[in-house]
This record gives C-alpha cells, sequence and structure tokens, in this order.
C-alpha cells in the first residue's frame, strides 16, 4: 500500500504545480493590466509596479491556494479513475478515505503551513505592498502623528491624547482619569506633552485635580513630571491597522485591549476568527475534490477546471456574505468567519460518505 499511496501523492503534487503555477500566471497577468494605468497616472517608475506585484503574491497565492488544491484532487484522482485504477483498490476492499489517505495527509501539511505563511511572510508583505502604493507610487505624505479620538480605558485609569507621534513615542493633550471602585472620578491628570521612556512617561507642564471624598477639590500643577506607564503610545494607533497587516496574535491582542476599553470589537474579531479558517479551507477544498472526482471520472479536464473556478467563486461568495454579516454585528464573529468553510465541510462529508 506504500507504493501506491507514493504513485496518488506524487500524482496531486505533480497537478497541484501546475494548477498552482497556472493561478500565479493568471494572476500576474490581470494584475498588470489591472494597475499599469494607475502607475502611469502618476508618473511612477515602471519597476515599481513590477514591485508591489511581487510584494502582493503571496496574499493572492494565500487566496486562490484553496482552488488550486481542489483542482488538483480532480485532476489527479480523476486521472486514476479515468485509468480504472480506483476500481482496482475498491475491488481489493479499499474505501474512498484510504486511497486518499496520502492527499489528506498533504493537505493537511499544507494547511498547517498556509496558517503560518499567512500570519508572518503574508502580513509583512502587505505591509509592504501597502507602503510602495502609498508612499511611493502614489506619493503621499508619510503622517507620523495621528488624531486619537477613541478613550482607552485600562483598568482603573481611562486615558485619552489629541495627537501622538508614533516614531518619537510622543503624546500630546494627555488626559488620563483615575477611577475608584464605585467608578467614580477621584483623580484627573492632564499634561501638554508626554514622552515615552523605558516605561515611563515624561510629563511636561501636568496639572493634577484631586477630588476629595466630600467633594472638595484642589488642584497640583508642575513643570514636569515622571509617572509609570509601561504601554507605548505607538501601540493605541494600532486600533486602526489594517487587519491584513496584523498576525492573530497581534489582531487578538487588539481585540483584548479594545474589550477592556469598552471599544466595539465586533469588527476585529470576525478578521481574528478569519485569520485561522481561511487556511483550513485549503483542506476542507481538497475534500470536496475526492469524491467529486471519482463521481465526474469519464468527464474531460476542462469541465474540472470549470468545476474549480466555480466552487472557488461559490466559496468566496458566502465567505464575504458571512464576513459582511459579522462586520454590522448580525452574526457573531466566530460564525462569521467559520460560516462558508462550515457549509462546505458537511457538503464534503457527505460527498464521501456517498462515494464509500
Amino acid at each position: 500500500m506504500k507504493t501506491i499511496d507514493k504513485y496518488i501523492a506524487w500524482s496531486f503534487i505533480k497537478s497541484l504545480c501546475m494548477a498552482s503555477v497556472a493561478f500565479t500566471m493568471l494572476i500576474c497577468i490581470t494584475y498588470i493590466f489591472d494597475k499599469i494605468s494607475i502607475v502611469l497616472k502618476y508618473k511612477a517608475p515602471m519597476k515599481l509596479l513590477f514591485v508591489s506585484l511581487f510584494y502582493s503574491l503571496p496574499a493572492w497565492i494565500s487566496l486562490t491556494f484553496p482552488v488550486a488544491m481542489l483542482l488538483a484532487a480532480l485532476f489527479s484522482i480523476g486521472n486514476l479513475a479515468r485509468n480504472n485504477e480506483i476500481t482496482a483498490l475498491r475491488t481489493a476492499g479499499i474505501d474512498t478515505l484510504r486511497i486518499s489517505a496520502s492527499i489528506i495527509v498533504i493537505g493537511l501539511l499544507l494547511t498547517a503551513f498556509f496558517i503560518f505563511f499567512n500570519n508572518t511572510l503574508v502580513v509583512n508583505f502587505n505591509k509592504q505592498y501597502t507602503r510602495i502604493w502609498k508612499y511611493e507610487i502614489k506619493k503621499q505624505k508619510r503622517n507620523l502623528s495621528e488624531s486619537f479620538n477613541i478613550v482607552q480605558t485600562e483598568n482603573d485609569k481611562i486615558i485619552s491624547a489629541k495627537l501622538i507621534d508614533s516614531k518619537n513615542e510622543k503624546i500630546t493633550g494627555f488626559s488620563m482619569l483615575l477611577l475608584d471602585r464605585e467608578h467614580n472620578i477621584k483623580e484627573k491628570l492632564s499634561s501638554e506633552e508626554a514622552v515615552w521612556e523605558n516605561g515611563y512617561l515624561l510629563l511636561k507642564n501636568p496639572v493634577w485635580i484631586f477630588s476629595g471624598q466630600k467633594g472638595n477639590i484642589s488642584i497640583k500643577q508642575e513643570k514636569e513630571a515622571k509617572i509609570f506607564f509601561p504601554k507605548k503610545p505607538s501601540e493605541f494607533i494600532t486600533s486602526k491597522a489594517n487587519p491584513d497587516e496584523m498576525s492573530y496574535r497581534e489582531i487578538n491582542e487588539l481585540c483584548i485591549r479594545m474589550k477592556k476599553s469598552g471599544i466595539p470589537s465586533h469588527k476585529e474579531n470576525v478578521y481574528k476568527h478569519s485569520k485561522l479558517a481561511r487556511p483550513i479551507a485549503n483542506l476542507i477544498m481538497l475534500l470536496i475534490g475526492i469524491p467529486f472526482a471519482m463521481k465526474t471520472a469519464k468527464t474531460a479536464k476542462i469541465f474540472s477546471f470549470s468545476v474549480s473556478i466555480f466552487l472557488g467563486f461559490v466559496y468566496w461568495g458566502i465567505e464575504s456574505v458571512g464576513m459582511a454579516l459579522g462586520m454590522n454585528n448580525t452574526w457573531h464573529p466566530l460564525m462569521a468567519a467559520w460560516f462558508a468553510n462550515a457549509l462546505f465541510l458537511i457538503t464534503a462529508s457527505y460527498l464521501i460518505y456517498k462515494n464509500r
């Protein structure tokens, strides 16, 4: 059986490589025709078009690879079925899952790889892609300071700022409220400017306002002061970051901070769950392809290609609907991110059961 497993696995790997190359070439051609007019409009060097294409490829590969897995399964298993090799194996008492065991193992390994791939290389390349288009092609000015309109709550503190300089870790218009156990304001600290250094904020012209138990108010003002402040000012800005440029760990930490602050985070939670759901789609599409290939073995290869593209669009459409329902808080983030996978997994399980 080891020889058969190797034979089936090698047939699948060859089909997968061919499908991946075909999709990558299609992406490159489409990308160039779609973006070349924009590059010419901004009179940017043509080499930036190809550099941006290079940095966009990991995200495109991650998006299209489930369809490549499906196509590879249809081609490889379909060829075996056309040559009556599947029939011979079934006659020997080997069922569908055992015949496909080596392919499923490859699918599991590739799924694990893409979980790592999506949260490392894709994230880093997306950042570079955005940088190239914003600052090198469209020549937008770099904005190192950002308005900070969100109030950040940390345990018994409410922190806000007018402006944050992420490069120099500086806050302009810093304000912090300290609360008692009943969430009443017991102290307010405000400063014109605050600079973060080694876990502390160096305050310029700070003013303390203390509220006593009997309603008495006292004011204290200094030229300079230093307070313990473990979080860097630049960490507050991540609430505005592009989820495609954040790993699962980073977006999970953001969701935790937003929850502590009382800030709605359903959109961020949808993106967080999708960071795991999307790589799993590789395995699910493979599981759909195996029984489908056995059922449609006598059809032409162009039919298999058409089915792969069609199912790919169906999957992306259902995923988009689920994500949209999660974004507007109609569905729970977990359901929104995993709905397409769950639907296709049920379909795959049914097809495998019927084909055994």
